[in-house]
């Protein structure tokens, strides 16, 4: 199992113990906090923006599509923001700590 710690929307932080495999965005989803992820995890809707507070460089850069889609959103922060559709849950990401974006 991999610890993660997440921000929720009203500022709580807890953490979560989630298996190596899949997206962020699905493991946050099934840990019960508010992405909306309308898009199902394509990378066609940014309701999944999430902020990466420690561990960026363990998740990388966004692509170009994703980008676009990042700045388009009003909470974007250049070096923090990502798609939790984006991040596949490894070892690496272990001690990632990450809010749910507004």
């Amino acid at each position: 199992m991999i610890e993660l710690d997440v921000i929720d929307r009203k500022g709580r932080e807890r953490s979560i113990s989630v298996p190596p495999g899949g997206s962020l965005m699905s493991v946050l989803k099934a840990s019960g906090l508010p992405i909306a992820a309308t898009c199902s995890g394509a990378k066609s809707c940014a309701t999944c923006h999430v902020f990466v507070l420690d561990g960026y460089d363990q998740v990388g850069q966004p692509d170009e599509d994703e980008l676009d889609l990042l700045l388009e959103a009003d909470s974007y922060r250049e070096g923090v923001s990502r798609l939790s559709c984006q991040i596949q849950v490894t070892a690496a990401l272990a001690g990632l700590r990450v809010e749910v974006a507004p």
